[in-house]
């Protein structure tokens, strides 16, 4: 028996087709001309979903993160910006992201460092050696990023830091700052195989962690020590800051204690149990900061949760799989796309399978802003994006309870919200994920 592809074998997958798909061909024609997803849309959606939730989080105009991996930290500054802009009666206000994603790019450069050092042992075509040079650091992050870089370093309006052409578009920066780390690396590979003293090897890190200080400052700009600050409310009534730093500014204007907050997660994976908490193995992105920890608890539980932190007046932080079942009408629906209807071929798998096989990951964040209940339970949720207002309505999306169970991994709930049962959980010692952990390794 041969293992190959043969002309017989491709000849009874022509007959196969002609048989059972009679009409391929007019779907072949629909396809190759509009494109696989228009194809496919679903353009009745509207009328199925609403845009209108009984449960909402006053909002004013969404961000846009552009040509970048920023969601994690957008999705974040966006709840503390609802927050002040309530408690302050600002008509609007943006904080910056510049400001934030500046200090994250050198955290995540010393804790790459730290990384290589602790490991510096182990050849370069080791497993954990090649995950960690093949990406030194990115975009990409979680809300315990954010949180550990708002803590150091507060936050500051965007008019004290705007943006820039290397934030809005990050892909040059990324590839230099990730060329001179992974340069710095073998450089302090060598003196820790040349048996160089801890000292010595710290100072070499610091000579390199300046020059990626320098490059960061020349291309992003320089992150305001302090700064003045000046508004009308809705009251028309004026106010002005003068010379306040960040940590100054975070700490008046904000009334969110990031470390009350927990991320809770679903992964149905069969290696995976409920009622867990788990940690990423590696460092994070700030040295010493805030661990990258989830609870793991089951979809209705994700659900409740968020439905009490709509009803209490927060917005949520949402990590989820974008790419998938939804489009740029705004709706997030498993009826978005008709792709078994259109090719007749069937691409079903659940959650835990997806996972596994690694066809999906926590690949975007957004904040969840609204809820619609009926009879005291949720139907469908508002999601807040950061691509701008061009998409969905005015950068507003419609998230059903379907694509949440099938899409949806984290949300960060204020730990007073979890059930005494979910504390309880929360109190075990974490389970360690591995680096190649299909959620470890999700890039958002």
């Amino acid at each position: 028996m041969t293992h190959s592809i043969t002309p017989t074998l491709l000849k009874s997958f022509t007959d196969t087709l002609q048989t059972t798909v009679p009409s391929h061909t007019i779907l072949q024609r629909a396809v190759t001309t509009n494109g696989i997803n228009e194809a496919s849309e679903n353009n009745a959606l509207s009328g199925l979903y609403t845009t209108i939730f009984s449960n909402e989080v006053e909002t004013a105009s969404v961000t846009d993160q552009k040509a970048s991996g920023r969601c994690w930290l957008f999705a974040t500054l966006n709840i503390l910006r609802h927050q002040i802009a309530v408690d302050f009666k600002m008509d609007d206000l943006e904080l910056s992201q510049s400001y934030s994603y500046f200090w994250d790019k050198l955290e995540k450069s010393n804790s790459f460092f730290e990384d290589v050092i602790a490991n510096a042992g182990k050849p370069l075509d080791d497993r954990y050696s090649e995950y960690i040079f093949n990406d030194p650091q990115g975009d990409g992050g979680w809300w315990q990023y954010s949180a550990a870089i708002i803590m150091k370093y507060g936050i500051v309006p965007k008019s004290a830091m705007p943006e820039a052409k290397a934030t809005s578009s990050s892909g040059q920066l990324n590839t230099l700052l990730n060329r001179k780390l992974r340069k710095g690396a073998l450089e302090l590979r060598t003196m820790i195989s040349g048996k160089a003293t801890d000292q010595a090897v710290q100072k070499v890190k610091e000579g390199l962690l300046q020059d990626i200080y320098q490059f960061l400052t020349i291309a992003i700009g320089t992150p305001p020590t302090s700064f003045n600050f000046a508004y009308k409310d809705k009251d028309k009534k004026f106010h002005r800051d003068v010379n306040i730093t960040p940590l100054e500014f975070l700490k008046k204007y904000t009334h969110n204690n990031l470390n009350d907050y927990v991320a809770v997660m679903n992964d149905p994976s069969p290696s995976k149990t409920y009622n867990q908490p788990y940690e990423f193995e590696g460092q994070g992105n700030v040295v010493e900061g805030i661990k990258t920890s989830f609870l793991n608890l089951d979809m209705p539980e994700l659900h409740d949760l968020a439905l009490k932190q709509i009803k209490a007046g927060e917005s949520i932080w949402f990590g989820c799989d974008v790419r998938t079942d939804t489009n740029k009408k705004g709706f997030m629906s498993l009826d978005v796309y008709d792709f078994e209807g259109t090719f007749g071929v069937d691409f079903s798998m659940d959650k835990a399978q997806r996972l596994a096989s690694r066809d999906t990951s926590v690949n975007h964040a957004m904040t969840i802003t609204g809820v619609d209940v009926i009879k005291d339970k949720p139907v469908q949720w508002k999601v807040e994006n950061s691509w701008g207002d061009e998409v969905g309505t005015k950068g507003f999306y419609t998230m059903t309870n379907d694509w949440f169970n099938k899409n949806g991994y984290v949300v960060v709930i204020r730990k007073d919200l979890l059930t005494s049962e979910q504390r309880e959980a929360l109190d075990k010692d974490p389970i360690m994920m591995p680096r190649w952990d299909p959620l470890n390794s999700s890039i958002l």
